[in-house]
């Protein structure tokens, strides 16, 4: 049997719905929190997400949604400096 990399590796999951949403599953917590730039702790990377008018419409210990319009998603590996 095959698992998969989220299981295996504590991946973080992000399932995009056009521009304007993203569900972030196996997330640590949250850095920043801006209309414009929302940074995410992971396991092995920072997320940050860019963007106008963003929204945390909800986040629980397993995932959490932003909505708005989003224009750039980059990764940084943990170590680098993030904010």
């Amino acid at each position: 049997m095959e698992l998969p990399g989220d299981v295996i590796y504590g991946d973080v999951l992000i399932r995009l719905f056009g521009n304007r949403e993203a569900i972030i599953e196996n997330y640590k917590g949250l850095l920043l929190y801006t209309s414009e730039e929302v940074v995410i702790a992971c396991k092995k990377v920072t997320l940050r997400i860019y963007g106008c008018d963003l929204h945390i419409c909800y986040f629980s210990g397993s995932d959490m949604k932003v909505t708005g319009t989003i224009h750039k998603i980059t990764y940084l590996s943990n170590g680098d400096i993030c904010c």
